[in-house]
């Protein structure tokens, strides 16, 4: 199991359950997480843009991004059914994380939205 431990990020509930429609128990396992305050300014003010709308969990030694549907794997095939869903993003260590979330300020600002 990989070391997600760090000293500026805690364990949080305010998301509430997730849900992995491929295995549902498993789901339990979720832990949900705040966002490191370590991270780079960039990196934290896109995930304050999306201010709760955006949670991140640890599940099965990866760190996982969902939005409000709160999908922790893709699912569905876009039917009423079966809606379509999926992570906003899936990485194997912080840095991924961090990296992303640049990403995704960058996107946002060109968009005008921060």
């Amino acid at each position: 199991m990989k070391d997600f431990y760090r000293e500026d990020s805690w364990m949080t509930f305010e998301a509430g359950q997730p849900y992995d429609m491929n295995d549902p128990e498993g789901a339990k396992e979720a832990i949900g997480l705040t966002l490191p305050d370590g991270f780079s300014e960039k990196a934290k003010a896109a995930w304050n843009y999306f201010d709760d709308t955006a949670f991140l969990f640890l599940y099965k030694d990866r760190l996982v991004v969902t939005d409000e549907s709160l999908y922790l794997t893709e699912w569905g095939d876009g039917s009423t059914e079966a809606p379509w869903g999926f992570p906003r993003f899936e990485g194997d260590t912080w840095e991924e994380l961090d990296a992303w979330l640049e990403e995704t300020y960058y996107s946002l600002e060109e968009d005008g939205l921060i």
